[in-house]
């Protein structure tokens, strides 16, 4: 229905518009054209597209123009271009899958078609060139008009609604896996040497999955008389957690459950001249601005130098445009989260994460993108971005007053009497108080000697922060993208940084005195100064004059980021845009992750995981794309450094022994469908 709802606007536009036109340009050139103006409105052609049409040199001239405008959005067929131009249609092809797995089924992307009849007439054979590799950009600045959606279905509320999505199959060799009976069966990329040994071989495995498969819909409301342009988007895959219901526990491999990715609406409008949004609900992180356009996006470069989180929040920005460079900060309030390594499964299933809500405050994040193009004469190149952004929150554990149960209880008496309370679901809360503390300046009992609940009657709470910051560029040119990402900041677990890393308890030279157990099962040490457990009974510590305080949660910092440069191999050797060989990308990627290392030795000791990438892909056509991508992973352990500066290697177990590096060899090969 839209494709004839568009052929019968471009029949009337060549009846129509085109003396029209020719009228303008001899005597009111500044008139503007009703029937373009239809088209606009529709959000079929935008301003700088009508502006190239007004530009002809002759009406034949702007009826090519509008002609090939609407065969390259493929809203008119190369027939019904033919049947009316009476020759041809020279138009490029769509842009290939150089993003077409994570980002062009949820977010526009900047194709450069705009640009293509933009600027001085061009002559009405001119051959359309293949489009330069986009950008994978999952937060483009690029502003929504009202009424601009073309609706697949329109809402009896009065909303529009337009469905996108992908079907993608793969199959996966991998040398080596990351370990251990929680990760060992992985069918994405993670760092190695991070679960544990892998048996007496490294673990090499085969996986055909197709639980990539993703559908979304974008929404759309046109006010009347209103300058609010309303839009919103739904989005989710099947990447979410396995079943365990009787009917498919044995069969769960195959079943893997809906999971949301996005789900938020926006408001646009203009503050003065300014345009302005504001948007809530979830959508990706302010510093995921920049990714790899990898084809395994299951774990997309987890732990290997993406860096990127989807999250719940509330964002607004506006835009300042000079000329054609768009200057754009954002600001937004986000839910905190802490990624603990030390929730139970139970936890997590019930409610995420505490120590990010339980700090009572919002984490804050912000982005400044500057937009401009590398030079006006290219044609189907989508404009360079330069994006800083930072994020800053701050995490709170909570210990309460309740102490510990006994591990175990030995019966000293026959029958047994005794029980001991324990709950595999949730962690063993409170303080220690096996341990006595002599002469402590704040214990509160007058004999001198107390336990730790004693010190803290009423528990105790312990934050620390998190901060990020990125610095990202996107230059992309007719012969190839680069694109890097730069990233440093400390406790990046939840953004799949730090090699997963993400507190310690530092006593700063304190010597310990015991432990207490927050409600997300991490264990914060305590200590004084210059305690010493010399000459004293046993399980008693003394501590003269001096406080019994908490450790430092010390953040396990970091820093990583990835390059990569792709290539329109189609473009480059100017194959025929309307061929079968107008597809071909070639995507080269080095990333890296990277702990420090005296922070990583209280951690998993993981110091540093490299990911090298070769990415081939085929697009058929608009539906089809052929992807084969293969990948080397090496993964190295995080050295010791002990007192004095003394630093010692660490081994962790990998194929039946101690290893300070690991590697594997990634191949996977599939097709996607898009719709």
């Amino acid at each position: 229905m839209r494709k004839i709802t568009v052929s019968v606007l471009f029949s009337l536009a060549v009846v129509l518009a085109i003396p029209v036109m020719a009228q303008q340009q001899e005597s009111h050139p500044s008139t503007p054209n009703p029937l373009l103006q239809l088209l606009q409105s529709k959000g079929i052609l935008s301003a700088e597209e009508i502006s190239s049409i007004n530009q002809a040199s002759s009406p034949d001239d702007a009826n090519a123009r509008l002609a090939r405008l609407l065969v390259s959005k493929g809203l008119i067929s190369d027939q019904e271009y033919q049947h009316t131009i009476g020759q041809p249609a020279a138009t490029a092809s769509p842009a290939p899958a150089a993003h077409l797995v994570e980002v062009a089924y949820h977010a526009p992307v900047a194709s450069g078609t705009a640009n293509q009849y933009s600027g001085s007439p061009q002559p009405k054979a001119e051959v359309q060139v293949i489009p330069a590799v986009a950008p994978l950009r999952v937060l483009p600045i690029d502003l929504p008009k009202q009424g601009g959606m073309i609706p697949d279905i329109k809402l009896g509320s009065g909303g529009n609604l337009k469905l996108y999505g992908f079907l993608k199959a793969t199959a996966v060799s991998d040398t080596a896996s990351s370990g251990g009976a929680t990760f060992g069966s992985n069918d994405f990329p993670l760092p190695l040497l991070l679960g544990g040994d892998t048996g007496p071989t490294s673990d090499p495995q085969f996986h055909i999955k197709a639980r990539s498969a993703r559908f979304g819909s974008q929404f759309e409301w046109v006010p009347k008389n209103s300058s609010f342009t309303v839009t919103g988007r739904i989005e989710g895959d099947f990447e979410a957690d396995y079943t365990d219901v009787n009917n498919r526990n044995i069969s769960s491999a195959r079943s893997s459950q809906f999971g949301v990715r996005l789900a938020y609406m926006r408001l646009d409008t203009k503050l003065g001249t300014l345009p302005w949004f504001a948007q809530f609900g979830q959508d990706w992180l302010l510093v995921s601005s920049t990714l790899p356009s990898l084809f395994e996006t299951t774990g997309l470069a987890l732990g290997m130098g993406a860096l990127w989180e989807r999250s719940p929040l509330f964002k607004t920005g506006v835009q300042f445009h000079a000329g054609d460079l768009k200057v754009q900060p954002e600001f937004a309030i986000v839910l905190p989260v802490a990624g603990n390594s030390t929730l139970t499964t139970d936890q997590r299933l019930r409610f995420g994460d505490r120590a990010g809500a339980e700090s009572n405050r919002p984490a804050l994040e912000a982005r400044l993108v500057f937009q401009f193009p590398l030079s006006h004469n290219w044609k189907a190149v989508a404009p360079a971005q330069l994006i800083f952004s930072g994020h800053h929150a701050r995490l709170n554990e909570v210990i309460p007053h309740a102490a510990q149960a006994a591990s175990s209880v030995t019966c000293t008496v026959l029958p047994c009497t005794v029980t001991t309370f324990y709950n595999p679901n949730a962690p063993n809360i409170g303080f220690t108080t096996s341990t006595h503390i002599l002469g402590a300046s704040n214990c509160p009992s007058a004999s001198g000697i107390c336990n730790l609940e004693e010190f803290f009657p009423k528990g105790k709470q312990q934050d620390y922060p998190q901060n990020v910051w990125t610095a990202e560029i996107q230059l992309p040119t007719p012969w190839v993208t680069f694109v890097a990402k730069y990233y440093r900041g400390d406790d990046m677990r939840f953004f799949f940084g730090g090699q997963f890393n993400d507190v310690y308890a530092n006593l700063r030279g304190l010597a310990e005195v015991g432990s207490g157990v927050s409600f997300s099962g991490r264990a914060i040490l305590f200590g004084c100064a210059g305690g010493s457990a010399a000459g004293q009974p046993a399980n008693t510590i003394a501590c003269p004059g001096s406080a019994v305080l908490p450790a430092y949660l010390q953040p396990i910092g970091g820093n990583g980021g990835f390059g990569e440069l792709s290539f329109p191999l189609s473009r480059i050797f100017h194959a025929n845009p309307e061929g079968y060989n107008s597809g071909w990308v070639l995507h080269t990627t080095y990333g890296t992750d990277r702990a420090n290392y005296a922070d990583a030795a209280h951690g998993n000791h993981l110091g540093r995981t490299d990911l090298d990438t070769a990415s081939l892909t085929y697009r058929l056509n608009k539906w089809v794309t052929f992807v084969h991508e293969t990948s080397y992973i090496v993964t190295f352990t995080a050295n010791n450094h002990g007192a004095g500066g003394a630093i010692t290697k660490e081994f962790l177990p990998f194929a039946g022994g101690p290893t300070r590096q690991a590697h594997n060899w990634r191949n996977e090969f599939g097709p996607v469908f898009t719709f």
